[in-house]
């Protein structure tokens, strides 16, 4: 409340400022004396303490990976000779937040990018102090993980933890500041507010993100975005490189989820109901005369849902009382639950209101039959890796079309569920994530089209995909 009072003083003596006439200063006046109120300079010690305050919690993260490189691949070689890929050493850089202190360890928060197949990672506290770290537990849906260090010899190490705010408090226009290491530059710490909130944008799985247009560049990864309070309120992740001001950070409730659940467990224990939903739009509402909830694309066989009896075209309405407004709704409500709860669903079938008791199961670790994996909600479609025992029965590679739009880009293209996409423009496709890349892409690209080449029963068929 004292910084918006201060903001607020700010912007009024900014105004009154306007109208003044200009006065003629002698070049020896100090500064401070032409400061209106004080203000600025009051403000401005605020935000050094601020950033005084959470900047011994931020570390930088070296990490050696070793990847794997094909530097024929983009070759077409005679005769399909097969070719072994190389092994290359690759290092990463990022930043990490020290969000733990047990019995003589820190544990530090960060993306799973930075830390992803590393054979060795080194965390560096101060020009000073280096430290040799091992990965506890790492989830790829999230882009998070938790790494611990030895923190003995480390300065001050307990109050080094950084507070954790409450990212369900966060609201649009609220000032944000990122610190991290971009470029190796550590500390480096940008102003700005956020932007919008529960973003998604494609890269994993979960997504929520917190939108600033605090600059945020490569070797940010795994810092925190915080509050005014110097509370973290997010772990900085994604940039949209074609844009200016365009940052994503996981929001902390999520991150804070992630990180008890890996420290409990070593891994992420997720709830799982078994479906393939999508959103309600405009198009489907005028068709179903139902404005809220989910639709049921499709039941996983042996899964939870269908042993509890939901079917294709059922609308989930709510979950133990609490309203789905949206996919997301449900799956992150899904995701927190424990296995083996017992909850109950409201939903609407054939226009009648119905409640369905389900047990909640564990998402399984490897993507099976009807889970869904992504998709695009501009282009109207939903989609999901094939399972190795349709790849076996269909004898091809690709993915699944599991939901189409009515009216969506995807619906105009004529792309049907069932369909299976085999190559984008000529490339193969084997995940849903090497779709939504090559998709990205051919967008930055600039392009208006994309050529699918589609298995559709026993046949292959081409599709022309309008991406705009």
């Amino acid at each position: 409340m004292r910084v918006l009072t201060l903001i607020s003083i700010l912007t009024l003596s900014f105004f009154l400022g306007c109208k003044a006439e200009p006065q003629i200063s002698t070049v020896s006046e100090p500064r401070h004396e032409m400061n209106s109120g004080g203000v600025l300079e009051a403000f401005q010690n605020e935000l050094s303490k601020v950033i005084d305050k959470v900047s011994p919690s931020v570390v930088t993260i070296f990490a050696r990976q070793e990847v794997e490189f094909n530097p024929f691949e983009q070759f077409d070689l005679p005769f399909n000779l097969p070719i072994e890929p190389f092994k290359r050493e690759r290092r990463s850089l990022g930043s990490g937040v020290i969000v733990k202190y047990d019995k003589g360890k820190l544990y530090i928060l960060t993306n799973n990018h930075v830390v992803e197949n590393a054979k060795s990672i080194t965390v560096r506290f101060d020009k000073h102090t280096e430290k040799p770290a091992k990965v506890v537990g790492t989830d790829p849906k999230t882009d998070l993980a938790v790494i611990e260090v030895d923190a003995k010899g480390i300065e001050d190490a307990q109050s080094r933890i950084a507070t954790l705010g409450d990212s369900d408090r966060v609201k649009v226009g609220q000032l944000a500041i990122a610190i991290g290491n971009p470029y190796g530059l550590e500390r480096t710490v940008t102003v700005g507010v956020v932007s919008a909130l529960r973003r998604s944008i494609g890269i994993t799985q979960y997504e929520s993100y917190i939108q600033t247009d605090a600059a945020i560049n490569p070797g940010n990864s795994g810092g925190p975005l915080i509050n005014i309070y110097g509370e973290v309120i997010g772990i900085n992740t994604a940039i949209v490189a074609s844009g200016q001001g365009l940052g994503f950070a996981i929001p902390i409730n999520l991150a804070k989820w992630v990180m008890d659940q890996i420290l409990e467990h070593g891994k992420v224990v997720r709830g799982w109901l078994g479906v393939v939903i999508q959103d309600i739009t405009p198009d489907i509402a005028e068709a179903i005369g139902v404005k809220e909830g989910v639709l049921v694309a499709q039941v996983v066989k042996g899964g939870p849902a269908d042993k509890a009896g939901l079917q294709v075209g059922d609308i989930i309405v709510s979950l133990d009382g609490k309203k789905i407004d949206s996919v997301r709704d449900l799956q992150f409500t899904v995701m927190k639950t424990k296995p083996g709860t017992v909850v109950e669903l409201t939903v609407i079938r054939n226009g009648k209101e119905k409640n369905i008791k389900v047990k909640i199961g564990e998402l399984p670790e490897k993507v099976g039959s009807g889970q869904i994996e992504g998709g695009s909600e501009d282009l109207g479609i939903s989609l999901r890796d094939l399972s190795p025992q349709e790849k076996a029965s269909l004898g091809v590679e690709g993915v699944l079309v599991v939901g189409v739009v009515p009216g969506s880009l995807a619906d105009l293209s004529g792309l049907r569920p069932g369909d299976v996409i085999m190559r984008v423009n000529y490339k193969e496709v084997k995940s849903v994530r090497e779709f939504q890349n090559i998709i990205e892409a051919l967008r930055e690209a600039g392009k208006a089209k994309a050529l699918l080449l589609v298995r559709r029963g026993e046949n292959n068929v081409y599709v022309a995909l309008r991406l705009r």
